[in-house]
């Protein structure tokens, strides 16, 4: 019987239908919007972390190969569970279900019409340790990538506190170049009102001139390297966002580090390293797992169904039927199947244990390189700052001797250059210890890569009051 709905309830229900529907579409494409930063909004070195934590294609794709492999372990332990297919099948004219498995199946017969339908189901049980072997091999594979998920993780944070780190020091660059515009253009200046009042040469006020453009120059190029660096912050982040932003001030003040032999120690808890190990062991128990197909598989095979003729004029049994059995399995030849299963098996067992070895040793040399580059730059800071103290009191002298006729304009702009190189080298090393820090942090502890920053942060209260090591320039600042 057919039962047919009020035209009214019918219209409700679509009407439900569609609005459910429009309401999952709007929530998934809410979900999926990607994350968007406004042109000069603020960037915290943590807000910055957590969109690429969420938003980078690499932590993506991670966490998609690692659904595959728990999926893969999954199938791996289906061999423990029944295996139930059913399956019918209906003959028409003069044959009979499956006559191929019959002595006379290829005579003719009289016009017939049969069904058959049935289940079967087979339960492996015994194989001498394949299926567990295999099983742990997925389980390890599929540790392993969640250790890939881990070293993604640490390297993205990694990308995005050295585009932060550049991002600061780029903008640190265009407070040096305005200061400079801003002081030469002071001097260039004064010496004009002193040249239009015939008390300076035409030669003073020409390379006044010359050094204010190229000034200008330097600030214009500066803004637009920080232009650059917002972008490849954006990239890291993984998302499209504006071309400027305020970013947060870290403290780069010099920080003692651990003993070299301690951080690579430490480095031997990397993730890369556990994946690596984890690819090993999976390596290991899929050999095994190989090497038992040569053993026999025990297994429990039962079946049951109906056969039903439609012929009333055949005398023919019909009704249900079952079957229960017990079966053995034991590969005789494969043509060399197996044997060069095992071959492949253990070339990927060495080549696991190569590569632990590889990154091992990469590690090793990476965290040394760090290492040393965080003492060449420690002092390399305690050089800038004395250079910038010395260019600082040129340049006042400089401008003393000109004001009394001792001295030339060449002095003056000289001293400026000075200052200026000076500056910028001072900024420059600051901030590359600073991502030699975080580099040494990721290859020696990966995973709490992401503390650096954010220690620098929090001594960023005190540092007015700090000395020696350390520089600042003003609160970063958008452009």
């Amino acid at each position: 019987m057919t039962y047919v709905l009020p035209r009214k309830t019918a219209l409700l229900l679509a009407v439900l239908s569609l609005a459910a529907a429009s309401g999952s579409i709007t929530y998934a494409a809410d979900a999926d919007q990607p994350v968007t930063l406004s042109r000069g909004s603020f960037l915290g070195v943590q807000q910055a972390v957590e969109i690429a934590v969420k938003n980078h294609p690499m932590l993506i794709e991670g966490q998609a190969n690692l659904k595959a492999s728990e999926a893969r372990t999954e199938q791996a332990r289906s061999l423990y569970y029944p295996q139930v297919y059913a399956n019918a099948n209906t003959v028409a004219g003069a044959g009979v279900s499956n006559p191929r498995f019959l002595v006379g199946g290829g005579l003719l017969h009289e016009n017939q019409t049969t069904f058959t339908g049935g289940v079967i189901a087979n339960q492996r049980l015994y194989d001498f340790g394949y299926t567990s072997n295999l099983i742990e091999s997925n389980k390890l594979a599929e540790r392993a990538q969640g250790q890939d998920v881990n070293a993604r993780r640490a390297l993205v944070l990694l990308y995005v506190q050295r585009a932060y780190l550049n991002s600061l020091k780029r903008h640190r660059l265009v407070q040096i170049a305005e200061e400079t515009v801003r002081e030469r253009g002071i001097i260039a200046g004064q010496i004009e009102t002193l040249y239009r009042q015939q008390l300076k040469s035409k030669l003073d006020f020409d390379l006044a001139h010359v050094e204010l453009v190229n000034a200008q120059s330097l600030l214009v190029r500066s803004r637009n390297d920080l232009k650059a660096s917002f972008a490849d912050l954006n990239r890291t982040m993984g998302i499209a966002g504006g071309d400027d932003y305020v970013l947060e001030d870290i403290s780069v003040a010099v920080r003692p580090q651990k003993t070299l032999e301690t951080l690579i120690n430490e480095s031997l808890s990397h993730p890369e390293v556990k994946r690596a190990k984890e690819q090993t062991a999976s390596a290991d128990a899929r050999l095994t797992a190989t090497k038992r197909q040569y053993l026999p598989t025990f297994s429990a095979i039962a079946s049951g169904g109906t056969f039903d003729p439609f012929d009333p004029r055949q005398n023919q049994q019909t009704g249900g039927w079952w079957m229960a059995g017990a079966m053995v399995s034991m590969p005789l030849f494969t043509g060399f199947l197996i044997e060069n299963q095992v071959v492949e098996a253990n070339a990927n067992r060495q080549a696991a244990s190569a590569a632990t070895s590889n990154i091992e040793q990469a590690l090793t040399q990476q965290v040394t390189n760090a290492y040393l580059d965080t003492l060449t730059f420690a002092q390399q800071i305690t050089l800038a700052e004395e250079q910038v103290k010395t260019a600082q009191e040129a340049l006042q002298l400089s401008k003393q001797r000109y004001k009394l006729g001792l001295g030339t304009v060449v002095e003056v702009t000289q001293s400026e250059v000075a200052l200026t190189a000076a500056q910028t080298r001072l900024a420059d090393t600051q901030y590359d210890y600073k991502i030699a820090e975080v580099t040494l942090a990721y290859t020696s502890q990966g995973d709490d890569t992401g503390r650096i920053l954010l220690m620098s942060r929090a001594s960023t209260s005190s540092r007015p009051g700090d000395t020696g090591s350390q520089v600042e320039g003003p609160p970063a600042a958008a452009y």
